[in-house]
């Protein structure tokens, strides 16, 4: 039977997870509407690869350091948790690329270039092949390939250029389009480290809301609801599920209850990451930089995709006397790094360095985070893919999705597709004009 009071299951407690569970505890609330609202998470901590965490006087963020400001989202979420005071826009820096040993600047009007297809092109083709015809080989290999290689941890001769870049309705909303003189700075991020996002989501739910080390290995209908199966003890009923897990455990959450529609979800593939920090003494770095970071064209041969110059980018999270560089390895071209030792990824990503930055000595000290299947390939098709798992979905009343497998990018994303789909099954669960 289904609970007295209605009760919402969430699988995963990743930000769009945490995000939706929120959303819901609120929305209850001021309805006046009792709600039950269960987090189940496998691992020990939630958040996924958001987090932050001091070391050796520094601020590191595990995953993303910054957050986009044209979707409001992740903004709205900050306000909404009180967060707002403690938000730092970061003006537009310089990146650069990798190119035989030198540091090259992107070309002036870079980032203009780089909306979709016009709307007489093919419905869906490869970021690749869009870039080649319409700037020709070179551009692609010395800018672009690194630049959406490195942002997307992906290989750019199978990225969808449909779902990585869709077209977007709205002011300012469109490539090339200039903001409004009112727009806040492109990017953000938290004084303290994005990583209090997560911590304030789970202060603010509801005690017994979040159930850490609770995996799920099965999905069941029963009862006008869903029954949510565990490797011990009996299954928990619910009302509405909320998944919000990458694709693959997705699919093997729902290889019984529907196996086509895990078989979709089964055609998303996931790349691995690997960040590295490293520390130098200041004194030791004879050239240092003044842009935020670069990108490695696969011409490199190397794992790494990119680096951040911390103590550029972010100078206040860093002691005065060190240079702070965050090192991004992996990606769908290099699948191997993620199992490598982190002495090894060490003395990579300081050998690569060090000629740059003019560095004759090894780090301070280094940091090594692995991250496996963290990044969702979107290949060409992509979305007819989603609009199948849309439909497929329409089958099961009270199953969503957010996240990955619906193709959320980036963490303002991952923030509203989990509140778009828990405001979804709020409508099945609460009576409407309450």
């Amino acid at each position: 039977m289904p609970p007295s009071v209605p009760r919402v299951v969430i699988v995963g407690a990743g930000i769009g997870g945490l995000a939706a569970a929120h959303h819901l505890t609120r929305r209850a609330a001021e309805r006046g509407c009792p709600l039950g609202v269960v987090v189940l998470e496998a691992s020990d901590r939630p958040g996924g690869w958001l987090a932050t965490e001091r070391c050796e006087g520094a601020l590191l963020e595990h995953g993303p350091d910054t957050m986009v400001t044209h979707k409001p989202a992740g903004l709205a979420l900050c306000e909404r948790l009180g967060l707002s005071g403690r938000l730092v826009f970061k003006p537009a820096g310089r990146i650069d690329v990798l190119d035989d040993g030198r540091l090259l600047p992107l070309p002036t009007g870079f980032a203009l270039a780089l909306g979709p297809a016009p709307p007489e092109g093919p419905a869906d083709e490869s970021v690749a092949s869009f870039v080649r015809r319409r700037f020709g080989d070179e551009l692609y290999r010395r800018f672009y390939e690194p630049v959406l290689g490195g942002l997307f941890m992906a290989d750019t001769e199978e990225l969808s250029l449909a779902a990585s870049f869709p077209r977007r309705a709205g002011p300012g909303s469109e490539p090339g389009r200039p903001a409004s003189p009112s727009s806040p700075p492109p990017a953000a991020t938290l004084d303290g480290g994005l990583g209090q996002i997560v911590s304030t989501l789970v202060d603010r739910l509801p005690a017994g809301t979040l159930r850490l080390g609770q995996r799920v290995e099965g999905l069941a209908r029963a009862d006008r609801g869903f029954l949510v199966k565990m490797p011990e003890g009996p299954p928990l009923a619910a009302n509405v599920v909320l998944i919000a897990l990458p694709a693959p455990a997705a699919a093997t959450l729902l290889s019984e209850l529907d196996p086509p529609l895990a078989g979709e979800l089964g055609q998303i593939s996931y790349a691995s990451a690997v960040t590295v920090h490293l520390a130098w003494p200041r004194q030791a770095v004879e050239r240092p930089p003044r842009e935020y970071g670069f990108f490695v064209p696969r011409t490199a041969g190397s794992p790494v995709v990119g680096v951040t110059f911390v103590s550029v980018k972010h100078p206040e999270r860093t002691p005065e006397d060190q240079f702070v560089v965050r090192v991004y390895l992996g990606g769908a071209l290099h699948p191997d790094a993620i199992g490598r030792p982190g002495a090894e990824l060490v003395e990579l990503s300081a050998n690569l360095l060090a000629p740059l930055l003019g560095i004759d000595e090894p780090p301070l000290w280094s940091r090594v985070w692995r991250h496996p299947s963290a990044m969702p390939q979107r290949r060409v098709g992509h979305p007819a893919l989603v609009a199948r798992l849309r439909e497929r979905l329409g089958a099961h009343p009270g199953l969503e999705f957010a996240g990955g497998p619906l193709g959320a990018y980036g963490l303002p994303d991952s923030i509203a597709e989990g509140e778009a789909a828990a405001e979804r099954l709020l409508g099945r669960v609460v009576p409407a004009g309450t």
